[in-house]
């Protein structure tokens, strides 16, 4: 087992990945960020923050962690980060957990779930995100 220390470097090393926040409780380091986005209808238009949470616990020094992740996106950029998801280098674990809930208002959450190393999924997930943040500025359309 891996000493704290360690696990703290390999929590702020994700923190600066993921240019986010740490946080540390009972044992699960967890990373939060916030993407606001654009909403529109026929009729009218509203701006709302999507939540993007990341957490690992059991993290051991080039060994597998617990890995999750929820992010909230727009109908329309499921299958863009989904893609980019699998173009990764690292390949997905045997362990591997992907779930889509609809939501209302053309909002999706996607939930991932792994056991590997806490780098790979923290890489992986990055890389996703900087293929969706290259896509043209996001307006959802809801009917």
């Amino acid at each position: 087992m891996v000493g704290t220390d360690s696990l703290a470097q390999a929590a702020a090393e994700i923190s600066q990945l993921m240019n986010t926040e740490v946080e540390w409780t009972s044992g699960i380091w967890s990373f939060s960020k916030k993407r606001a986005v654009k909403l529109e209808n026929r009729t009218s238009g509203f701006c709302c923050s999507l939540n993007m949470d990341v957490s690992f616990y059991g993290i051991q020094e080039g060994e597998s962690a617990v890995n999750m992740a929820e992010f909230f996106l727009l109908s329309e950029e499921v299958p863009i980060f989904t893609s980019a998801l699998k173009q990764q280098a690292f390949l997905f674990p045997t362990n591997y957990l992907q779930q889509v809930v609809t939501m209302e208002h053309g909002l999706c959450c996607l939930q991932l779930e792994s056991l590997e190393p806490a780098e790979h999924f923290a890489g992986r997930l990055y890389e996703a995100l900087l293929v969706l943040d290259q896509q043209v500025p996001v307006i959802a359309r809801t009917s």
